[in-house]
């Protein structure tokens, strides 16, 4: 199922719930009106009727008394008179009955009222001049006809009660309903809101982590195309991007490997070419010529020093270095590669001073491949500090993991709390330093720090790269760091050596 029709269908649902209780809230709300509506006009009318009819009746019961006993006009005028607005008063009842109940009572108060009339009428013709006793069957029918009313007004009483609870019950349904409606669109909402969510957040974080692993050049890296959706599509897309960028990555790394192998062989030739000049084998030279062919001779060392790194680089890359990683002394290894930087140093009348410790200071590492590194750190400073300037590199033992370290070299520095002693190496320079923005992108392949102006015999930005690359190999650690006299402070940090059994036995022994 596609997302938009996920969404649609969710929220759809939703939509339909809320729908819904609104239109189960309007038919509420008439409901109650027509409720209040018939309480207002009708149960109070009756009530109100009720009452005058009660009032009526008592006027009525009364004057039959006096105007049959006392044959008195005035008296028989207003009976009249109060006769005429009591059958109003059950017009009304019988006009205005809603529930069986009332309509009952009503009709048999009629009968009544009938039944007294008649008697009366009867009454009113025998009537003698002078004053003569009520009938008992006039009296019969009088108090009849004021327990009927009564009855008649409890009636409405009753039905007034009925309607209200019944708007009682009506109102709580309403509440209940409403509360009930909200609590599903809410459980609803949450679980549409949940599997959209889901629906999207996977393949999205999926999708972050290959964009991830192809800026880190990953190209082999491939999506879930098993999905039925738009995100299937989206997955399908980059892998057939990650696979045309792994085509390219290899047809590069071919040809940068082709080419660079190809040109050793010459220049190597040039190389002892000029060599053979400079001995003036073929014939004397003038001294224009010599600082011309040692200056070709400069350009051919740098030059083969780029084709070198760039077949480190494309064998880094291949996955084919292996590393002999053995229990070396430090010292050694720092010396070696400052006498291959003395020349260099010398040429820009740069003094190099090194400071070692008193004791072996031995470190877990491949010989060859970290004096690769400590060259390219010392060659560096070499190159990035002013003539006649200063270079130091200090070698020194620690306990501690330095509180200077990058937090991305901690999580990468296997510590497992022992006392061991862990090997340092610091190259301080003066030169121009580098920017905090630049100091982790200095590590990237062939990022170089902008300065004011191009130096010559800058590079092409590899030799930190690999540098990198050989450190971590090694378990090891390479950071760069502000100089308070001013330049850097390159750090290398090296897992300490291993001592393995055969190797204390004899040094136990005596024997090593």
């Amino acid at each position: 199922m596609k997302i938009t029709t996920r969404i649609i269908s969710g929220y759809g649902l939703l939509i339909a719930v809320l729908v819904g209780l609104a239109v189960y809230q309007v038919i509420t709300i008439k409901r109650m009106q027509s409720l209040n509506q018939t309480l207002r006009d009708i149960n109070f009318q009756n009530a109100l009727a009720g009452l005058e009819a009660i009032r009526d009746r008592d006027l009525i019961a009364e004057f039959t008394s006096k105007s049959v006993e006392l044959a008195d006009e005035d008296y028989l005028s207003q009976l009249k008179q109060y006769q005429n607005d009591y059958e109003i008063c059950l017009m009304k009842l019988m006009g205005n009955t809603v529930s069986g109940e009332e309509r009952s009572a009503v009709k048999r108060l009629a009968r009544l009222w009938d039944s007294y009339k008649a008697n009366f009428r009867t009454l009113q013709r025998d009537l003698p001049r002078a004053g003569a006793a009520l009938p008992k069957s006039l009296r019969d029918d009088l108090e009849n006809l004021g327990i009927q009313t009564d009855s008649v007004f409890h009636s409405s009483l009753r039905s007034v009660s009925a309607e209200i609870e019944k708007s009682r019950i009506t109102s709580e349904t309403a509440a209940l309903i409403l509360w009930s409606s909200a609590l599903v669109a809410l459980v609803i909402s949450i679980l549409v809101s949940f599997f959209i969510y889901r629906s999207i957040s996977n393949p999205l974080a999926r999708l972050t982590e290959g964009t991830r692993a192809i800026a880190e050049g990953k190209f082999y890296y491939r999506l879930d195309t098993s999905r039925n959706d738009e995100f299937s599509q989206l997955a399908k897309d980059f892998n057939t991007m990650t696979r045309r960028l792994n085509e390219l990555d290899e047809l590069k790394k071919d040809f940068v490997s082709h080419v660079s192998h190809e040109l050793k062989a010459p220049l190597a030739s040039m190389r002892e070419t000029i060599q053979l000049m400079l001995e003036q084998i073929p014939g004397p030279l003038t001294d224009k010529q010599k600082r011309l062919l040692e200056l070709n001779l400069h350009s051919e060392y740098r030059l083969t020093s780029m084709i070198s790194n760039l077949l480190d680089l494309s064998r880094i890359e291949a996955g084919v270095i292996e590393y002999e990683l053995k229990r070396q002394n430090l010292m050694p290894l720092v010396q070696n590669a400052i006498a291959e930087i003395e020349v260099q140093a010398n040429e820009r009348q740069i003094q190099i001073q090194a400071a070692f410790p008193k004791e072996p200071l031995f470190v877990e590492c491949d010989s060859g491949r970290i004096m690769q590194v400590i060259v390219n750190l010392v060659a560096n400073a070499v190159k990035f500090s002013p003539r006649r300037g200063t270079v130091r590199v200090i070698v020194e033992s620690t306990q501690n993991v330095p509180e200077t370290m990058p937090a991305s070299w901690r999580t990468l520095i296997a510590n497992s709390g022992k006392a061991e002693t862990f090997g340092l190496v610091t190259v301080v320079d003066s030169g121009p330093g580098i920017p905090d923005t630049e100091k982790e992108k200095i590590f990237q392949k062939f990022h170089q720090v902008k300065q004011n102006k191009k130096m010559a015999g800058q590079g092409v930005g590899l030799g930190l790269a690999i540098s990198r690359t050989i450190v971590e190999a090694h378990r090891g650690a390479i950071w760069v760091e502000d100089n308070p006299g001013g330049g850097c402070r390159f750090k290398l940090f090296l897992q300490p050596g291993k001592v393995w059994e055969n190797e204390a036995s004899l040094q136990a022994s005596g024997l090593a």
